[in-house]
Order: structure tokens, then C-alpha cells, then sequence
């Protein structure tokens, strides 16, 4: 499964007007699926008055496509999510397109959702619930007094770290879109990334940037260099 994930400033999008620009595009791809609200079908007439119920949030399933999208206050800014299930060359590229457009976009960054996953696991339960081994991973406390201590899973040094920061996330992407509103949160210029990061930099919306290292997503080892790089490039 891939995933691209978008941020957005805090309060710059309203869930209701996301999803309706999302059914356009959905209604552009000339698909006709059932649509499933937390887990439940609800009619297509009915489900825009059951998203403006949900302040802040919805998880949408439409065919091969999962939208999840949250308000994180306390970070100030707001994700949209989009899993596919199934993806042809490029199915991100029409999402895009679209969405970065979006009044407060700040950046935007496709990965492989199971690689994401693993990166930033740090429960051992999560190992142990899907029979996969965490013996000689780096171990930490996680920081509670007794009883409650216990050791978690150290992902600092993790190259597919996740992080959430004030205002964006501290991730990266074989693919990325990064706004000039996040190049300012986060101090770095386009020039000094496109220099340093051995990514293709191209302007594709206005004051929004594509970079791409490869079309073939970060999804184990063999790209560590290249994610090292970018890494250091945009966040370090």
C-alpha cells in the first residue's frame, strides 16, 4: 500500500470543503464504489452532513482508497491522508495536482505505508502481534516511574522517522512537495535543498516545489544513502 500524506495550516481547511474537493476528483476517475464512513456504508447523498457532524476529522473508504484526515491542534496544522490499495503508475499525480493548491498547504510526501509503518513502530506488542522479531533493535525507557516504566523501541535514529513539529511534520519521501510557507517554518531555502539533497527540484504550483529522488519508493535498506542525504538536507 502507498500513502501520500498532506499538511495543512491549522483552521486553513474545513473537513466538509476537503472532501468535496476530493469527491470531484473521485467523480472525475469515473469509478462507482460503495463509500464507507468509520466503518460503516452510508449513502452518497448523506455523507456530506456526516462529515460536518465529525468536527475536525473523517476516515472515508471509497474502492481502492482510504482519505483520513485530522486536526492536530496542539501542532497547529491539520493532515489529510490517502492510502491506495491498489495503484497504478502514478495514481498520486492527479491528488496532487489538486490538492496543493489548497488554501494553507504546507508540504506533502508519498511513501511505502508498510516501510512508514515499521520505521515508526515502537511498541515491542506491535513486533510481537504480527510474529516479527525486534531482537537487536535499540531499546529506550519511555520515560514513566514505576510501575508504569517499560522499555519501547529507540526510532530516533530511524531515517523514516515520522516526527511531529509545530506547524509541519519532520518526514521525507522518495517524492515530496514542500510549500515556501514550510521552507520558512523549517529555515531552509530551495536552493540549499535542491544542492544538497540530490533530489530533482522543480516549481510545479505557486511557491510550491516537487523533489524527487526516485520513482521507485524508500521501502527497506538499499536507499539509505539517498534518504540520509535528503534527510540531512531539508531537516538537519
Amino acid at each position: 500500500m502507498q500513502r501520500i500524506e498532506f499538511i495543512y495550516k491549522l483552521g486553513s481547511q474545513e473537513p466538509i470543503h476537503v472532501w468535496e474537493k476530493i469527491e470531484l476528483l473521485l467523480k472525475n476517475l469515473g469509478e462507482s464504489c460503495p463509500l464507507i464512513l468509520y466503518g460503516k456504508k452510508v449513502a452518497a447523498s448523506k455523507l456530506s452532513a456526516e462529515i460536518k457532524k465529525r468536527k475536525g476529522s473523517f476516515n472515508v473508504e471509497y474502492g481502492g482508497f482510504v482519505f483520513h484526515m485530522a486536526t492536530v491542534t496542539n501542532y497547529n496544522h491539520v493532515l489529510l491522508q490517502i492510502d491506495s490499495k491498489e495503484h497504478p503508475e502514478e495514481w498520486w499525480a492527479c491528488w496532487v495536482s489538486e490538492l496543493i493548491k489548497l488554501q494553507g498547504f504546507i508540504q506533502a510526501w508519498l511513501v511505502d505505508a508498510e516501510f512508514n509503518y515499521w520505521q515508526n513502530a515502537t511498541d515491542p506488542i506491535q513486533y510481537k502481534s504480527k510474529g516479527r522479531s525486534y531482537e537487536g533493535l535499540p531499546m529506550i525507557s519511555n520515560g514513566l516511574p514505576p510501575p508504569l516504566e517499560q522499555l519501547k523501541i529507540d526510532i530516533s535514529k530511524n531515517l523514516g522517522l515520522r516526527k511531529i513539529c509545530y506547524g509541519y511534520v519532520e518526514a521525507i519521501g522518495a517524492i515530496m512537495w514542500l510549500s515556501e510557507d514550510f521552507l520558512d517554518l523549517n529555515k531552509r531555502s530551495i536552493e540549499w535543498i535542491s544542492k544538497n539533497s540530490g533530489a530533482r527540484v522543480e516549481q510545479v504550483s505557486e511557491g510550491v516545489y516537487e523533489l524527487m529522488v526516485s520513482r521507485r519508493l524508500f521501502c527497506d535498506g538499499t536507499s539509505l544513502d539517498e534518504q540520509m542525504k535528503l534527510r540531512q538536507a531539508i531537516y538537519r
